[in-house]
């Protein structure tokens, strides 16, 4: 209960340090900074890294990302699975209302790098949307740390084992995170934002799940 505690206060720390951003990216802060970043990161990685990080925007589509909640969820027994699910929707939401109030437009079509055979429904976004946050990035974060705490607290899995698993997801995310800035797809802004937001709506369910046991409780 006392993890469950202190996830809930991280979760509202992060939260507001989203919100905080979200005003400050509003405001045109960091224009400079995201174009900077940007070319330095296109300048530095080869082009031949342009299929694989495509690849990565697949992974983190609204689709496959949901699946893997899906069979987190249905894999491991976590606390709170309803609470998961909510939370997870309510990601996605906060995104959309974040790309239709914050006038953010996304990196212009010179940086654009994504190479894709095939391409999901969620990837067609309207043109009137803007660039901020970046959903893959909250998506992943979401999903991420949810599979991170379900590989931590399996009873099956030894300790050198729940960290190369661990290792290995957020090995996944770097790549993923670093794909959306070097693929063209989102300013370093948009990713962070995505990440505060997904990290922040994860940490936050242990509220949720920390009430319903002790309403449960009350109730036996």
């Amino acid at each position: 209960m006392g993890i469950l505690k202190h996830s809930g206060i991280f979760g509202l720390v992060t939260f507001t340090s989203f919100i905080f951003l979200s005003f400050l990216v509003a405001e045109d802060m960091f224009t400079q900074f995201d174009f900077n970043i940007t070319v330095k990161i296109q300048d530095f990685l080869p082009d031949r890294v342009v299929g694989l990080f495509s690849s990565f925007s697949l992974l983190g589509s609204a689709e496959v990302a949901s699946l893997i909640l899906l069979l987190t969820l249905f894999i491991f027994k976590l606390p709170g699975k309803i609470f998961a699910l909510i939370f997870y929707v309510l990601t996605g939401v906060i995104e959309l209302g974040g790309k239709m109030i914050i006038e953010h437009q996304g990196p212009p079509i010179m940086f654009l790098k994504t190479e894709l055979p095939i391409h999901f429904p969620s990837s067609y976004i309207p043109h009137e949307f803007f660039s901020y946050p970046s959903g893959h990035s909250a998506r992943t974060a979401f999903v991420s740390l949810i599979l991170i705490f379900a590989i931590w607290i399996n009873p099956k899995l030894s300790k050198n084992l729940k960290i190369i698993f661990i290792l290995f997801v957020l090995g996944f995310d770097f790549i993923m995170f670093l794909s959306r800035i070097y693929l063209g797809e989102h300013w370093t802004t948009d990713v962070i934002g995505g990440i505060l937001l997904g990290v922040s709506l994860a940490l936050l369910i242990s509220c949720f799940v920390l009430f319903s046991g002790r309403s449960s409780k009350n109730l036996g």
